[in-house]
């Protein structure tokens, strides 16, 4: 059974990560190609947003899902590029994905791959390297947050294999207070790892907080570092994933 695939990410009114998207999708392309044996159909593969697009993903699955049909392919596997399994893994994405099955019946089996953020030792790895080139005292693993029991738990233990201080955007600790906890320990060197897949808003506002924090910690320097980004790393994750049974 040969497959087509949808990378379903959040959505954004920026349209950084929507250019990162596709600069992804794009790379993909040509990684996943060149793991197929010749006499294989080539995979074709599309993007979709949970928010802030026209129409609801449960159409954008059911449209690619009807193109996939018009291949001669019968199934579709969707992986949610997300880095925690919140609301939107848990209970977003398979409800779109319901509905759009519960619209197609048994012409395309829908599939939902595992979220980008469960290959935590991998993503560590590239953690690890970003740290290691800005020489910090402490590092602070800053991450959206999750209000889902256990959402933010692979936050917590990606923090500890990377011996960082665990903060988030949108829920406590924020990262006002682990700062203000490290400032007073006596750190004066602090290195702010955004555990976010692209540059967007939101990292725009954690860089303005560190300058807005630096000038309330006039002695003490901090450092922030970039997303994961469109990489060799990321690239290899999602085709790993992708090609998972």
């Amino acid at each position: 059974m040969y497959s087509t695939y949808l990378l379903v990410s959040h959505g954004s009114h920026d349209p950084r990560p929507q250019q990162a998207l596709k600069q992804l999708a794009d790379r993909l392309k040509n990684r996943i190609n060149l793991r197929l044996l010749p006499s294989s159909p080539s995979p074709v593969l599309a993007t979709a947003t949970l928010e802030c697009s026209p129409v609801p993903l449960h159409e954008q699955i059911k449209q690619y899902a009807e193109y996939t049909r018009n291949l001669g392919l019968n199934q579709l596997e969707i992986l949610p590029l997300f880095l925690l399994p919140g609301v939107h893994v848990k209970e977003d994405i398979p409800q779109e994905v319901a509905i759009a099955q519960e619209a197609l019946g048994q012409a395309v089996s829908l599939k939902i791959k595992p979220y980008l953020g469960y290959q935590l030792s991998r993503l560590a790895t590239k953690l690890t390297y970003q740290m290691t080139s800005i020489p910090c005292e402490v590092w602070i693993l800053l991450s959206h947050g999750s209000r889902r029991p256990l959402g933010n738990q692979p936050v917590e233990e990606l923090a500890s294999q990377l011996g960082a201080i665990p903060a988030y955007w949108s829920i406590s600790p924020s990262l006002e207070s682990q700062i203000e906890a490290l400032v007073k320990t006596g750190y004066k060197n602090i290195g702010i790892l955004p555990y976010f897949i692209f540059a967007g808003g939101i990292t725009d506002a954690i860089a303005r907080l560190s300058e807005e924090l630096a000038e309330k910690y006039q002695s003490v320097k901090f450092r922030v570092a970039e997303p994961l980004g469109v990489n060799d790393t990321l690239v290899d994750l999602v085709v790993d994933i992708l090609m998972e049974n």
